[in-house]
């Protein structure tokens, strides 16, 4: 297949039969999908772009709707939906824009202009692609420039007709004038050549205001004094014609324009090695910038992925932090993160980063990989392996040593470029700084500190209480000092000597406060500061359930910016970030500190030195238990939607108190710091919770005193919650085997303990029996919150068991409990129990009205919900029918990319009820034999929502994959016009 968009759109076969490509609007979708060919384009960038200012009410369904018209005139697989975007599955050499820029690129403008068959998308009112076509028509202006150029030194005379015309037709194109009088001049016109001249600065002046540049002045002045114009192209003619970006190129699915932050100031000193990394990232798919730390590599990194990002086609650039990452298994997690991708079930994290990124065009910069090395290996290898496009930039102590990867060396700055850094910052520091005054001492320190950035941009911090000559002499002294006792590189050893003289010139309480918070693995408030490091030096750190819950009490309303900041030590923290060795940020909850990497290192180290580390590590622990006490507190009431957002800053912090607490045995700590957002596993599908459940299983002693029997309970719940979720049941059956799965009937009797057996074995029957005891034990152990999870969560296993009057009654219950007093979640979840109680019940009235009302529920981001497919539902209900089978094939359709297939069971209850009133009872059937294969809740639901559905011939069941595909098939054929 070929895609036409100059001189009209269009689409043919590659024997040339024409292919009905719609509507004029359906060609303006294809016009913006084929512009970014095989690339996905977000759904709200595509409704930009097909509509740009008028977009229809319900601009997503309209869109839906037109992908169906070019399936239908292209084939099925012609479109594909990635997510939320949809991608025109053709190489891009099919596309004739394509190939011209190729040519273009290729520095052929003879072989672009061939391609050139008209005016970009001729024929279609799409204002959303204006710029597009600008883009289009100048990067043509430049190749028709750049091939008169040879014309005119091949054939003059040939040459001034065309040149005439297009002069006439964009007569503010200096080049094009500049030409035409080089042309009429070379054939011996030089009246007319002074004519053009005229003409070209008569329209300049009177449209725009300005005189002529400096090559059609030079020009008129050679024509004046009888001098042949020079040969080949004009004074400051192109070499090459410009490619200006197309419209907005995006990776799969993960957005548009990446998350590169804001750069702060200019790259001092680094052109050299900006070019190189250039170069690099164009021949290899693995760059990675290796160096000691504090030489640069981030900010270099940062620098050459902006300027790859603004090349043509190149997609958008990602960046992802790692000096927060505490283990190597870590790193997809923060990958994932950094681009948005959510973990499904049956998909792991690397396989939802290879997702995100899709096929390309774009770059991932991944920041800091020297200490989890084997992770960021592993995570980069298998993106260059599976996401053709995407190129990779890595920033690391040491290489990756990966096939395919190229390692850059960064080196120290130049003598000039690290004085002219340092001058910069110096001035930053203190605009009273005269430069002139310390050139020479400036240049003298800089070479001291061997041109490493981070130590010369620390010197110039102080520069208000020491000018450069006092830094001189206290630097050379430290470097002495420090290069004798320790190792590694020299250069390494000239940062750690830089760093701990700046580390020397703070005063005592800065130093100690400097120290203590290199505890912090994330951003902190100066309220966590205070509650850190503010210790007496004998203070040991909680080692019991009960001190560490007591802390939590004490202190569970209070929030890090509530605590009273002491005087002295708000002061030490201003003058850290002053001197630039503590970063400051804006919070969504107030201003928050952070310790880059090299620096928060060299910190911890002079904490163990000093014997601090236990006590620091102690307190830090137990303001993540006061921090986690309160999200979670917030998390179980109205204010859901904060203690999400407190939470998630959190992370980094709680998971490194949990990594400490785990390392050290300490049972009692990691339970607390966990306990009180377990229910983030279920609630929002955060698996980390449920790793974290099988280390502190792993930790306790076999046999257990009586006493902590509720633990072992409570955390085999989350543990098999995890392998439910994720449709894993083996992996729990290995972990059961290896921990001892609780529950036995022949055991003691611990109710809790026999309702997760139960749960994990897929016993329905046994969930509904043992579920009231197993509640009543969460309740009595203190945990009332997630006794209601579990009775709501059990509900589908009780419709399928017919127990309608005991959900209806629990259900209403805990949707006006939860809806009066929060989470808002849950009461969305027992809206709709309710809801589909009452459909089961044939009561269709109050199902839609539970529905409704469920869908009216704000819920927090990334809360799990089935609301896409009672959408689908309600559209059917109301006779849209074309709809609902377009909602539900984009429920699919995400489903299918992301690996989240354990949903297809929910999806196929809906779909069974759609084609047995569609009268397509053989398509019904078939995902009914499924359905009951599947559960007896989703039997039960299909059966009773539906018209009789006959059986279907028997087969081996579906799989979820099998099931979806299925599905979408039959909702694909059924959405064609």
């Amino acid at each position: 297949m070929r895609i036409r968009l100059l001189g009209g759109v269009g689409a043919e076969t590659d024997d040339g039969r024409p292919l009905d490509v719609g509507t004029a609007r359906t060609r303006t979708l294809l016009a913006a999908l084929a512009l970014s060919a095989g690339t996905p384009v977000p759904v709200t960038r595509l409704i930009d772009l097909v509509w740009a200012d008028d977009p229809p009410g319900t601009g997503a369904k309209a869109l839906q709707w037109h992908v169906a018209r070019l399936r239908a005139g292209l084939g099925a697989d012609a479109v594909v939906r990635t997510g939320a975007a949809y991608r025109l599955d053709v190489p891009p050499e099919a596309v004739d824009v394509a190939r011209f820029r190729r040519h273009l690129r290729a520095g052929d403008p003879a072989a672009a202009l061939a391609e050139w068959t008209g005016v970009p998308l001729a024929g279609l009112d799409a204002p959303g692609l204006a710029a597009a076509v600008d883009g289009l028509t100048e990067q043509w202006l430049g190749a028709v420039e750049a091939d008169l150029v040879r014309r005119v030194d091949a054939d003059p005379y040939e040459a001034v007709a065309a040149l005439t015309e297009l002069a006439g037709r964009y007569p503010l194109r200096e080049g094009l004038w500049a030409l035409l009088m080089t042309a009429l001049a070379r054939t011996g016109r030089r009246a007319d050549a002074l004519a053009a001249y005229r003409g070209a600065r008569r329209h300049l002046v009177g449209e725009v205001g300005i005189e002529p540049g400096p090559r059609l002045r030079e020009l008129e002045a050679r024509i004046l004094k009888e001098e042949e114009p020079p040969e080949g192209p004009p004074p400051e003619a192109p070499a090459a014609p410009p490619t200006p970006l197309p419209p907005e190129p995006v990776v799969g699915g993960v957005g548009t324009t990446g998350n590169l932050p804001r750069a702060l100031g200019p790259l001092v000193g680094r052109d050299v090695c900006l070019r190189a990394v250039g170069e690099a990232l164009a021949d290899a798919p693995v760059v990675t910038l290796v160096g000691p730390g504090g030489i640069g590599k981030t900010r270099l990194a940062l620098a050459a992925a902006r300027r790859a990002a603004g090349a043509d086609c190149a997609g958008p650039a990602w960046y992802v932090e790692l000096a927060e990452v505490a283990s190597p298994d870590d790193v997809p997690r923060a990958v994932a993160d950094a681009l948005g991708a959510a973990q499904h079930a049956g998909r792991n994290l690397t396989d939802a980063v290879v997702a995100a990124l899709g096929s390309g065009p774009g770059l991932l910069l991944v920041d800091n990989c020297e200490h989890v090395l084997d992770g960021a290996a592993r995570l980069v290898r298998t993106v260059a392996e599976r996401c053709a496009g995407v190129r990779v930039l890595a920033t690391s102590r040491e290489r990756l040593d990966i096939e395919g990867e190229q390692v850059l060396v960064v080196p120290p700055l130049e003598a000039g470029a690290g004085a002219e850094l340092f001058h910069a910052r110096a001035l930053a520091a203190d605009r009273t700084y005269a430069r002139a005054a310390h050139e020479e001492a400036a240049a003298e320190l800089c070479r001291g500190l061997d041109g490493v950035p981070l130590a010369i941009e620390l010197a110039a911090a102080r520069v208000r209480s020491h000018p450069p000559a006092a830094l001189l002499e206290r630097v050379h002294d430290q470097l002495r000092t420090t290069g004798a006792r320790r190792t590694g590189p020299a250069r390494h050893r000239s940062l750690g000597a830089a760093v701990e003289w700046s580390y020397r010139l703070l005063t005592p309480p800065e130093q100690e406060l400097w120290r203590g918070l290199s505890v912090f693995s994330g951003p902190f408030g100066a309220g966590a500061a205070t509650a850190v490091t503010a210790v007496t030096a004998g203070e040991e750190p909680a080692r019991d359930t009960d001190t560490a819950t007591a802390t939590a009490t004490a202190t569970a309303t209070a929030t890090d910016i509530d605590i009273d900041i002491d005087t002295d030590l708000d002061a030490a923290l201003g003058g850290l970030v002053d001197r630039s060795l503590v970063s400051a940020e804006p919070g969504p909850f107030g201003p928050r500190f952070r310790l880059l990497e090299p620096l928060r290192q060299f910190a911890a180290a002079e904490l163990r030195r000093h014997g601090g580390t236990e006590t620091a590590a102690g307190r830090h622990a137990r303001w993540c238990v006061h921090r986690v006490t309160r999200d979670g507190a917030l998390l179980t009431g109205p204010r859901e939607a904060e203690g999400v957002a407190r939470l998630r800053e959190l992370w980094p912090n709680l998971r490194g108190a949990v990594a400490r607490a785990c390392a050290a045995g300490d049972v009692p700590l990691a339970d607390a710091l966990v306990r009180p957002v377990a229910t983030e596993l279920a609630l929002r599908g955060h698996q980390e919770i449920g790793e974290w459940a099988e280390r502190i299983l792993a930790l306790l002693p076999d046999p257990l005193p009586p006493r902590d029997t509720g633990l072992r309970d409570f955390w085999f719940l989350w543990a098999a919650e995890r392998h439910v979720q994720s449709g894993d049941p083996a992996g729990y059956a290995a972990l059961a085997a290896r921990l001892g799965h609780p529950g036995a009937p022949d055991g003691p009797d611990r109710p809790l303990a026999r309702y997760v057996r139960a749960y994990a074995d897929g016993d329905g029957g046994g969930v509904v029996r043992l579920l009231p005891a197993a509640a009543a034990d969460l309740r009595h152990q203190g945990e009332p919150f997630t006794a209601s999870y579990l009775e709501l969560n059990a509900a589908g296993t009780m419709l399928g068991a017919g127990r309608f009057d005991r959900v209806d009654r629990s259900a209403s219950a805990l949707a006006a409990r939860f809806l009066a007093e929060g989470p808002p979640t849950l009461g969305h979840w027992a809206l709709q129990t309710l809801g589909y109680s009452a459909a089961l019940q044939g009561r269709a009235a109050d199902a839609e009205r539970h529905l409704d009302a469920a869908a009216a529920v704000d819920v927090p981001e990334g809360s799990l919900s089935a609301d896409r497919v009672v959408k689908a539902r309600t559209a059917f209900r109301r006779g849209h029918r074309t709809e609902a089978f377009r909602l539900l094939l984009a429920y699919i359709d995400e489903l299918t990319t992301t690996g989240n297939v354990v949903a297809a069971a929910v999806v196929g209850i809906e779909f069974v009820g759609m084609m047995a009133a569609s009268d397509r009872p053989a398509e019904a059937a078939h995902v009914l034999a499924y359905l009951e294969a599947r559960n007896a809740f989703a039997a039960r639901a299909a059966r009773t929502l539906s018209t009789p559905v006959p059986r279907a011939p028997t087969t081996p069941p579906l799989t979820d994959r099998e099931a979806l595909t299925y599905m979408s098939a039959t909702l694909t054929h059924l959405t064609r016009p």
